[in-house]
């Protein structure tokens, strides 16, 4: 160090500002291992593992963490003397067993804690029933409904056919959840109200259905039926409406032609035989053969 000392803090003040002008440029210092902000705001060091100021993990043993988290049930935050009290253990061993120490509560500790909850929750079911028999609680909110399921439409199908025979079909089952999950064609004649469409229903099968919308074409008069193929023989529409499963069929959905009744021929009866007549002791008796 060159020259005399400062002697007033403006001297001194003069000497850093012509040092540090005097002094070269420089880059700045890079530190290779520096702790980015949001690798020190999440607790981790610059190669990516854990904090090592960062307390262990406490590992509870045996069943301390079932039997601590019972004690906050019945007792709330501040458990540990009544859990302590109900386990016959002191306060300090309770908190042991939070801490991970030891072989964690005995057998004999789970048992009477086990049956102080039961006796508890009696008492409340008790008490709950009294205060239902002064003030009935209020009656559960009805059902949500269902929602309407989703027909989708086969690609060459007329939006404007399907949609008329879906309301159709609405009319017909009185408003309940339609059966029909896709329309694959629809044939509605320019004038008529008689016509039939090809669906897939609930169950995941095919068939083709008639439907009539009534004389006026209004929608007052629906009728449906099921028009025969493989393996119909009746267009009766056996599917019912159940309503906890929805949609279900019934049991004579398919059926054939309906056997004629047999009745068995009568047996014949037996001739009864003719008797054997002489012919000539019959006429002697009779007075009719002469000597």
């Amino acid at each position: 160090m060159s020259g005399s000392p400062a002697r007033t803090l403006d001297e001194l003040y003069a000497r850093i500002v012509a040092s540090r002008g005097a002094a070269p440029d420089r880059q700045e210092r890079q530190f290779r291992h520096a702790v980015r902000g949001e690798e020190a705001r999440q607790g981790r060091r610059a190669n990516g593992g854990p904090d090592l100021d960062a307390p262990e993990p406490v590992v509870m043993r045996g069943c301390s963490a079932e039997v601590l988290h019972l004690g906050e049930l019945l007792w709330g935050d501040r458990h540990t003397t009544d859990l302590a009290r109900v386990c016959c253990e002191d306060p300090g061993q309770v908190r042991r067993w939070r801490r991970g120490e030891g072989a964690g509560p005995s057998e004999t500790a789970v048992r009477w804690i086990r049956e102080e909850a039961i006796a508890r929750m009696a008492a409340i079911q008790a008490g709950l029933d009294r205060l239902a028999a002064v003030r009935p609680p209020p009656p559960p909110a009805a059902p949500e409904p269902e929602p309407e399921p989703e027909v989708a439409v086969a690609p060459g199908v007329d939006p404007d056919d399907a949609a008329w025979f879906l309301d159709g079909l609405a009319r017909a089952t009185g408003g309940r959840p339609t059966f029909v999950r896709e329309v694959l064609s629809a044939r509605r004649p320019p004038r008529g109200r008689h016509w039939s469409a090809e669906v897939v229903v609930f169950d995941g099968q095919t068939h083709t259905l008639d439907c009539d919308r009534g004389a006026d074409l209004d929608g007052t008069t629906v009728g449906l039926a099921w028009i025969p193929g493989d393996g119909l023989t009746s267009r009766q529409p056996c599917i019912l409406w159940d309503d906890a499963a929805g949609w279900v069929r019934g049991t004579d959905f398919v059926r054939g032609p309906r056997p004629r009744p047999t009745t068995a021929a009568p047996a014949p009866t037996a001739r009864p035989a003719d008797p054997q007549v002489d012919l000539e002791e019959w006429l002697a008796g009779a007075g009719l053969l002469g000597d």
